[in-house]
């Protein structure tokens, strides 16, 4: 005889313990080298798409060839406002870890620093005083500014590169809603190279 479902047990739910975030481990403090590696990273990233911008105008633009030498001075130049930002960010911080010293209690917003903030501004201190150090060091080696410059170009190139196959992209599918365009695709693509590309090199010098 089979008893109806009603009557069998149930298995028991199992019993999670309620969350303790004091059991949690305490996660390691960020050291300044830390800091300055990921300050460096930011630093790196800002100079390439300032340097990138440069070049896009001065080859694109104004039509000068690109000559890595031209744009390290705009290399250099971004690195070293990036280090008197930091420099100057060192000056905020122990500006306020002086000013915080002994004042205890609750803060009432996330910028209200107490006595317990100490460690953490004097960490930023020290940071943002090494990271614009490294910052100066990298504007002054010639090596490290052509490095950022050849990225800067590569990026540039994939840049400009995107723009043209949207463009080409747009231009093929307005094309192809013309009911004779495969028809008329040999004699395009005949003139194309017969005057557009003739032309071109005409242009350039024969580059």
């Amino acid at each position: 005889m089979r008893w109806p479902n009603w009557f069998r047990r149930r298995p028991a739910a199992p019993r999670v313990r309620p969350f303790d975030e004091n059991a949690l481990d305490e996660p390691a403090p960020v050291t300044v080298d830390q800091s300055v590696d990921e300050g460096m990273l930011l630093a790196d990233y800002a100079t390439r798409m300032a340097v990138k911008n440069h070049i896009v105008v001065d080859t694109i633009q104004d039509g000068n060839d690109f000559d890595p030498s031209r744009h390290t001075a705009q290399a250099a130049a971004m690195l070293h406002e990036l280090a008197d930002e930091q420099i100057q960010a060192a000056a905020r911080a122990a500006e306020t870890w002086r000013a915080v010293a002994g004042r205890g209690g609750d803060a009432r917003h996330p910028h209200d620093y107490r006595d317990v903030d100490g460690g953490n501004l004097r960490h930023r201190e020290a940071a943002a005083i090494e990271l614009a150090a490294a910052l100066r060091e990298r504007a002054a080696s010639e090596p490290e500014l052509l490095a950022i410059v050849e990225r800067a170009r590569q990026d540039a190139w994939d840049e400009v590169g995107q723009a043209i196959e949207a463009s080409l992209d747009a231009f093929s599918g307005a094309e192809a809603l013309k009911a004779n365009y495969e028809a008329e695709r040999p004699a395009r693509l005949k003139l194309l190279i017969l005057r557009d590309l003739a032309r071109l090199e005409d242009e350039r010098g024969g580059y």
